[in-house]
């Protein structure tokens, strides 16, 4: 759609898994290839069943049906199926940035994704259009063979995972991948996400940044240990990158990675300061492309309220600058005004 490759599944756990492993064959071989590379091939059966192990349990008889399906139709072994939706719980290798704020168009949430893309996994970037059977329909923007979400919308609201680097290992529970579609698909309002992920096994620390379509933002502060909540501050917009910031939770690992989430918060912070008037996509922008690291190989820009997104990707980032920008509204891609879906 627009140069940008949209994957639609419709139905039934079993349906979407198909549907994704028989249009998506030959491109779940990056996917493969990617696993082994990222996880290193002397520890990727070792890495397979510490992830069946430790998350498994948690996921639904649905979930687990989707994979299975998915791993049928396309050849991939189901336990790097697995993997793949859970490697990033266990592996934390996220370098990212959001903003948070009210537009014209109305509420948005503008993100990079800073991932290591192994020199080749940022070629098959793609947007997923997902009408789930009794569930909400969403949209999510990842790679072939995520059944999960680290970035999407649904008529209601959108989200956007920013790894937390705090040195400890997972505990068992839900994929976070996961844990998010969850609330994409049941949830309505930041509220509502909030009571679902406050009931939700969690795993690792991550900040989870969410706008709803009647203009409600927050940032999230997750880990196992509970939930704390932060809000839009005195620039009137909402950032964050990788490190918590609560008084909770101002307990950092010092580290590079936490010294890269400092600078990229505060060049976010320079440009929401230096703002005159009102927030547009074009400041969000501004605010990514200053935030932006090599690494950032998918920008966008969330809008619940308008029903729309924008999406960048590029083979050779920053995706903000080198990417081009595309419009996507969610009734073209979910078959239904704003993009609600079947219910």
């Amino acid at each position: 759609m627009r140069g940008v490759p949209v994957l639609t599944l419709v139905g039934t756990p079993e349906e979407m898994g198909r549907q994704h492993g028989t249009l998506l064959r030959e491109e779940l071989s990056a996917l493969r290839a990617y696993l082994r590379a990222f996880v290193g091939p002397r520890r990727f059966e070792a890495a397979i069943r510490e992830a069946e192990r430790t998350f498994r349990g948690a996921c639904s008889p649905d979930e687990l049906a989707e994979l299975d399906a998915l791993s049928r139709a396309s050849g991939v072994p189901p336990g790097e199926l697995f993997l793949a939706q859970s490697f990033t719980d266990l592996y934390r290798a996220f370098a990212c940035s959001t903003l948070a704020a009210e537009s014209s168009e109305g509420p948005f949430l503008a993100r990079n994704l800073d991932f290591p893309s192994m020199g080749f996994l940022q070629r098959f970037s793609l947007v997923v259009a997902a009408r789930p059977r009794g569930r909400r329909a969403y949209v999510a923007v990842g790679w072939p063979g995520l059944v999960g979400v680290l970035s999407g919308q649904s008529g209601a609201l959108a989200l956007a995972v920013l790894v937390v680097h705090d040195g400890l290992p997972p505990r068992p529970g839900l994929p976070f991948q996961l844990a998010f579609r969850r609330v994409l698909e049941r949830a309505e309002s930041v509220s509502e996400a909030e009571r679902l992920l406050r009931r939700l096994p969690l795993t690792v620390a991550n900040n989870l940044a969410l706008v709803d379509a009647a203009g409600e933002a927050v940032v999230l502060e997750l880990s196992p240990e509970g939930v704390e909540a932060r809000r839009p501050g005195e620039e009137g917009a909402l950032l964050a990158t990788n490190h918590f910031l609560t008084r909770a939770r101002r307990r950092p690992r010092a580290s590079l990675t936490y010294l890269s989430s400092r600078r990229r918060y505060a060049a976010l912070r320079r440009v929401a300061r230096a703002r005159r008037g009102a927030w547009d996509l074009r400041s969000a922008r501004r605010a990514l492309d200053a935030a932006a690291v090599p690494l950032t190989v998918q920008s966008m820009v969330f809008l619940p309220r308008a029903g729309a997104l924008e999406v960048a990707f590029c083979e050779r980032g920053p995706a903000t600058r080198r990417g081009r920008w595309v419009r996507l509204r969610l009734r073209e891609l979910l078959g239904e005004p704003g993009g609600a879906g079947p219910r």
